[in-house]
């Protein structure tokens, strides 16, 4: 019983604070200087870069192979497609056509949409 009760030693309190401010993540006091590793910081960059959000605004059919390689890519796609809701029919139509040729092409994929 006499080590649960005993007096600590000086370096046993240092080694404790030790502990205590290595967990604070970025509150921790800046005396540590930590390098990363390289190559764990190329890897972790290179997803944020497969994961990325895009915008396009459509003008035409023209515009869907680019949306649709973009989706392949496992990128996240919002089309501006104010130009063609004017309220026309034609527009209107064609408004259609795209939004069915990328849902048919990225059916495939198993990629989801969302009209807004």
């Amino acid at each position: 019983m006499r080590f649960l009760f005993g007096r600590k030693d000086k370096n046993d309190e240092s080694e404790q604070e030790k502990k205590e401010t290595g967990s604070l993540g970025i509150f921790s006091p800046a005396s540590k200087a930590c390098q990363g590793d390289p190559a764990h910081e190329c890897k972790r960059l290179a997803e944020l870069d497969r994961i990325f959000i895009r915008s396009k605004k459509i003008k035409s059919l023209e515009d869907v192979p680019y949306v649709v390689n973009e989706v392949r890519e496992g990128r996240i796609m919002l089309l501006d497609i104010s130009r063609l809701n004017n309220g026309g029919e034609q527009s209107h139509l064609e408004l259609k056509r795209i939004i069915e040729r990328i849902r048919g092409e990225t059916r495939g994929i198993q990629a989801d949409l969302a009209l807004v």
